[in-house]
């Protein structure tokens, strides 16, 4: 009787396969919730290329849209805000990343991203306020936890100048109109769903 129960139960527990089959595998944890929303917070730093410019700090906030295309790899819409007491700038940026251990709760990553940002006075001009060209490139590490994560990115900044700004007297007149580059070190909590 205990033999016959013994083997009822070992059958129950065997899974049926041709030799040779191989299980189907579950898909990746990280592909079952491709899309993400980021809120990051953080700070930034640029310099004029112009002799003698100083670096200018500004707080920022941004808020970006992703989407997993692979395990690996991930494109990003971003809205940024950025500003001082006297100089405010913004951009708009399409971003790709590359996570190294996608399927870790602790995932480092690569970004390059390209974009239109702005910085200047607060109270300049339109002309000086215009959009330029931006290229982003950095990295950081990530933290999961089930569709949730946080993250802390430091980035390289540079911006394209702007021949249409004549007068430059002030430091945000020199950012307005000449390119720059700095960086930004920011930390965010992350939605995926």
């Amino acid at each position: 009787m205990r033999a016959l129960l013994l083997v009822i139960a070992a059958t129950g527990i065997a899974h049926a396969q041709a030799p040779g089959q191989v299980a189907p595998s579950e898909p990746s944890s990280v592909m079952t919730r491709r899309w993400a929303i980021d809120v990051s917070l953080g700070g930034q730093w640029l310099t004029a290329k112009q002799a003698g410019a100083k670096a200018v700090g500004f707080g920022a906030l941004e808020v970006a849209g992703r989407f997993r295309i692979r395990p690996t790899m991930e494109v990003a819409l971003s809205f940024e805000g950025a500003g001082n007491q006297g100089i405010g700038g913004g951009g708009f940026f399409a971003e790709f990343r590359y996570h190294f251990l996608a399927d870790r709760p602790w995932s480092p990553f690569v970004l390059g991203g390209l974009g239109i940002a702005s910085v200047a006075d607060k109270t300049g001009t339109d002309t000086e306020k215009k959009g330029r060209g931006a290229l982003r490139i950095g990295g950081g590490i990530e933290r999961r936890f089930g569709a949730w994560g946080l993250e802390a990115t430091l980035r390289l900044v540079g911006i394209g100048e702007n021949k249409q700004v004549m007068n430059v007297t002030t430091v945000g007149q020199q950012l307005a109109r000449y390119s720059a580059s700095g960086g930004e070190l920011v930390i965010g909590g992350t939605f995926y769903f």
